[in-house]
């Protein structure tokens, strides 16, 4: 198998798993939509348990009644689209030119890193924290 043949094999997988993420967002928004309306403990208990492995629960002052809801909308089920649509594209692979990701200036102006590329000079990104 070629370099472009596993390059474009996994282009393919990006997309097929923004797919399938889109559908299982969908499937369980739908479950527990159906699930609130014949057992509400139950759907409340798997809703829980689930923020467990997203940490949400960790925080005392963020209840349940506070963001529980917010999966039966349909508010919530645009999000995982448009979160999904924006990153299409962006992923990284090794060989092959890096995405040009948006990001912002310390004065909020948009911009992109291909704009600070200089000429064949490398371009190091270093991520951390200011705190």
């Amino acid at each position: 198998m070629g370099t472009a043949v596993g390059y474009a094999l996994r282009k393919l997988s990006v997309y097929v798993s923004a797919v399938a993420m889109i559908l299982f967002a969908i499937v369980n928004v739908t479950l527990l939509k159906l699930l609130s309306f014949v057992s509400p403990g139950l759907m409340r208990k798997i809703h829980l348990k689930m923020g467990e492995k997203s940490t949400m629960t960790q925080n005392p002052k963020f209840r349940y009644e506070d963001w529980g809801p917010t999966f039966f909308s349909l508010r919530f089920i645009k999000t995982v689209l448009s979160v999904n649509w924006c990153s299409l594209g962006l992923e990284a692979f090794e060989g092959h030119a890096a995405p040009d990701t948006a990001l912002f200036t310390l004065d909020g102006q948009k911009t992109s890193i291909h704009r600070f590329l200089k000429g064949n000079r490398p371009l190091v990104l270093s991520f951390g924290s200011c705190t």
